[in-house]
């Protein structure tokens, strides 16, 4: 009996041991972002071959941010484009030197010019080992091989990720996030209407965030679409029920003690309000298109992260007072759920927003038994085209929280998205 009362003693000091480290924002830092986590080696990254791709398919290249810190990543040509400049691309060296003087990058770039008809997925993954980690370079083939012959993928290591110098903080990824995204419109020359920003767990809360920077900025950039994959509403809802490596509980502990639950999560340095943020893009911004995808065997975000972000979409489509705007999980999500089933019906078709010129359409991705499938529903106005809103959601079985992104439907959606008129 007493092995056993000093095992739960034990476990119970180191516990508390834990929530009192997680006070400390180097402590906060290392496991919202878990950029110390090595996975994926240098060879790796200078040599994507390493991981599948075929011989300078990929280009590493590397974009230096306003402060100086340098973030690597890459560029990946389509499968078609590739095949048709193989033997060309297969005679430039890989040596690091070459990489580093951004050779075989200015060829890429050459060849994504050349081509009138080119689109551009930018990608962020989520937290912990690099761009070349594990799942990762599965994805991007699928976005590069099974789409049309014109996507080009994008993706660049957060700072403190792989060999991009510096220290994550949430405003630094945020901030690098919009960077990176206007960076690559400009030295590609293709416009920001033919790209769109796709996003995976923690890469969910940059690109909402990025989205939102821009479209506040004074020259603001109108992408096509924003798809956030496995996204959450906020960090500091989301350690209510997280479990750290899927096994260490967080806050969960505390939940029968409801003012400390709470009063821990505010201490969190890193938010990532991704509600309150794609509410405020959603009013600032015209015309980009949000479809959000969420797996509903998602065991580490919970699929109704997903719904929360899509109400808040929806709730930045509505007038409201300045106070009723922008507010935190349990604001303007409430003010959605309580709405009765015909009101909701309403807003996923049609919303008039101010004088009746300005409809905005909505398409949903809606669920039916096992399969996802679309609905569309077709209105006549005399809106243009810059007066449409489309926000959609796209609800996967399969896939958990890492997978998710690598589905067909997912694939598909997002291709659908790229090309459509």
């Amino acid at each position: 009996m007493g092995v056993y009362t000093n095992a739960i003693l034990f476990a119970g000091v180191g516990y508390l041991s834990f929530m009192v480290a997680l006070l400390f924002e180097p402590v906060q830092r290392n496991l919202v972002f878990l950029y110390r986590l090595r996975l994926g080696s240098k060879e790796t990254l200078y040599h994507p071959e390493s991981v599948g791709f075929a011989p300078n398919q990929v280009a590493p290249f590397w974009i230096t941010m306003p402060d100086g810190v340098k973030l690597f990543g890459w560029h990946i040509l389509p499968l078609d484009v590739y095949a048709a400049h193989k033997d060309e691309l297969r005679k430039h060296s890989a040596t690091q030197d070459s990489i580093d003087s951004d050779e075989l990058a200015k060829r890429h770039l050459e060849i994504l010019k050349e081509d009138p008809d080119a689109r551009i997925i930018i990608y962020y993954h989520g937290n912990a080992g690099c761009l070349s980690t594990r799942h990762r370079p599965d994805l991007y083939r699928s976005l590069s091989s099974t789409s049309l012959a014109h996507t080009h993928v994008f993706v660049v290591d957060y700072r403190g990720f792989g060999i991009s110098g510096g220290s994550p903080t949430e405003e630094l990824l945020i901030s690098d996030g919009a960077y990176t995204a206007k960076t690559i419109v400009d030295m590609t020359g293709v416009s920001p209407d033919r790209t769109i920003l796709v996003g995976q767990s923690l890469g969910t809360g940059v690109i909402i965030g990025a989205a939102d920077l821009l479209a506040q900025s004074d020259a603001k950039l109108e992408f096509r679409a924003l798809v956030p994959i496995a996204g959450f509403a906020s960090i500091e809802e989301l350690l209510l029920t997280y479990k750290l490596f899927g096994v260490i509980p967080v806050l969960s502990p505390f939940k029968a003690i409801n003012s400390l639950q709470t009063l821990l999560a505010r201490q969190l340095r890193y938010k990532f309000h991704s509600d309150v943020r794609i509410e405020r893009f959603v009013r600032n911004s015209r015309k980009t298109k949000i479809l959000v995808v969420h797996a509903f065997d998602d065991w580490e975000i919970p699929y109704t992260h997903g719904e929360k972000l899509i109400e808040a979409a929806i709730m930045g489509t509505i007038e409201t007072n300045g106070s009723d705007a922008g507010q935190p999980s349990g604001g303007h999500l409430k003010r959605f759920v309580e709405m009765t089933e015909d009101e909701r019906k309403g807003l996923f078709e049609v919303v008039t927003v101010g004088e009746k010129k300005h409809v905005r359409e909505y398409v949903f991705w809606q669920k039916f038994g096992d399969m996802a499938e679309i609905v569309e529903k077709s209105f006549e106005t005399s809106r243009s085209e810059e007066e449409v809103r489309r926000i959609g959601m796209l609800a996967i079985k399969w896939g958990g929280h890492d997978i998710v992104p690598k589905s067909t439907d997912v694939v598909l959606a997002i291709r659908n998205i790229l090309y459509e008129d």
